[in-house]
């Protein structure tokens, strides 16, 4: 299966590292983390091909803990003795440079059941097929083209896949492997009307090729890009916002830092001090979810070796909790939620796994029936500009308007600004279209009296 090393060098490499620091006294613990993925993609332009990319990465991580607390990593490509060696000899170095922290340790907890997320596509891991992956990226091209006559270019079709092996291992006996793969198509179009030219695409990514419905995206790019081809302003004033599932998941997705136990504690999020209070409408719930069945942020465990699970973060607009590691779990005295994020190279961090807002019972008619007029959005602009701090932000928005609960003419160059709690506080309606762009998810949301620049 794929060219990468067999298990049994892998784990063989890994207790042999492991036992070696069994000389290092000040030593009490130490895991690995391996990971090792092969990837390959196809892209093209107008149907002339642009790139074809194939990587493969292997890296293996060892962390070492000291009686008090202290963290030293390192990490090698290879796993031969001499390589290994080094590993050890920069992750003790490493160690006795870092600060001592009493709430460090390892998952001790070894009676563990993993559930299947089905995060595995067999027919990914056979290997890439250059034909394949060609007439894909042909057939979007050619579909894309026949939607509109307007569509002018085909900027972008893209095709790729992937596949990868973890592997975390600890000195408290801990030894867990998951394999995982993933599909993803994108394609960007140049359409043009008249002195009109507008740019835009769509993409998505599926745990198994079969998933992947290529044509659907192509439609998507140029409805996409067609709904807001030829936009104009409209004047400044507080206008009710639907958010498509796409521009509603881009907000979730400014979100996630805000839920994150490690931000909380460095006073990166204006939610410390607010657990059990209302910070959004009643409509809004959101969830972290691991354990979601083919979830592009599925996983059997984290990067700790904590099962995945499934996190209530807002019931009702209430905030029930935070997203934890070990570390700042047990700095609050609670269970790990199990969203160590952690590279072969980095120390525990925090991370979500699925993100989403829960799904409401109305479908997106309703939702524009009930606006009756105001702005249909599909794009968020310059999200990288939110502040998780203050909760700030001032973003542009591409749509259409609605009136009368129909989207009318299309809209692009304005702005919105406020803050996103109070944002939350005007959610006043959530759809019953949830849909995932990678790891976040979102139904189309409603919102009521948003400060809107425009002329």
């Amino acid at each position: 299966m794929m060219d990468l090393p067999e298990r049994d060098l892998v784990e063989s490499a890994a207790l042999w590292t492991l036992e070696q620091l069994k000389s290092y006294k000040h030593i009490t613990g130490a895991d690995i983390l391996y990971k090792a993925d092969i990837s390959s993609s196809l892209s093209f332009i107008d149907g002339d091909l642009e790139d074809n990319s194939r990587g493969r990465v292997i890296s293996l991580g060892l962390r070492v803990i000291d009686k008090e607390g202290r963290q030293g990593i390192a990490y090698c490509n290879m796993l031969d003795k001499e390589a290994l060696c080094k590993v050890i000899e920069w992750s003790v170095h490493n160690c006795k440079n870092n600060d001592p922290n009493p709430y460090v340790e390892l998952n001790r907890n070894q009676s563990i059941a993993f559930k299947d997320q089905d995060i595995f596509d067999p027919f990914i891991a056979e290997g890439f097929d250059f034909d394949r992956g060609s007439k894909i990226c042909a057939s979007v091209t050619d579909e894309a083209r026949s939607i509109d006559k307007r569509v002018k270019s085909v900027r972008e079709a893209f095709y790729g896949e992937g596949y990868e092996e973890t592997l975390y291992l600890s000195s408290e006996g801990f030894c867990e492997w998951q394999k995982e793969t993933v599909a993803r198509c994108d394609v960007a179009v140049i359409m043009s009307d008249g002195d009109e030219m507008e740019m835009g695409g769509f993409g998505d990514e599926r745990r198994y090729a079969s998933d992947l419905d290529y044509l659907d995206i192509a439609r998507q790019a140029v409805y996409r890009t067609r709904l807001t081809l030829g936009g104009k302003n409209l004047k400044t004033a507080k206008y009710i916002l639907v958010l498509d599932s796409l521009a509603s998941a881009s907000f979730v997705s400014m979100l996630e830092d805000c839920f994150l136990a490690d931000n909380v504690h460095k006073g990166r999020s204006l939610l410390s001090g607010k657990l059990g209070c209302k910070i959004a409408s009643d409509v809004v719930n959101l969830i972290d979810d691991a354990t979601l069945k083919k979830g592009m942020g599925s996983y059997l465990f984290d990067g700790e070796g904590v099962p995945g699970q499934r996190t209530t973060l807002l019931s009702r607009g209430i905030l029930n909790g935070f997203l934890y590691n070990i570390e700042h779990a047990n700095m609050d005295g609670v269970p790990s939620t199990g969203n160590c994020a952690r590279g072969t190279a980095s120390l525990p961090s925090v991370g979500a796994s699925n993100l989403f807002i829960s799904p409401g019972t109305e479908d997106l008619e309703c939702l524009l029936n009930k606006a009756g007029s105001g702005i249909y959005v599909t794009e968020l602009l310059g999200l990288h500009t939110f502040d998780p701090v203050s909760g700030d932000f001032s973003l542009g928005i591409k749509g259409a308007r609605i009136e009368r609960g129909i989207l009318e003419d299309p809209v692009s160059g304005m702005t919105i600004a406020g803050n996103i709690y109070d944002v939350l506080y005007r959610v006043v309606g959530v759809g019953k279209d949830i849909k995932f762009y990678g790891s976040v998810g979102s139904p189309s949301l409603v919102i009521e009296d948003v400060a809107t620049a425009g002329i």
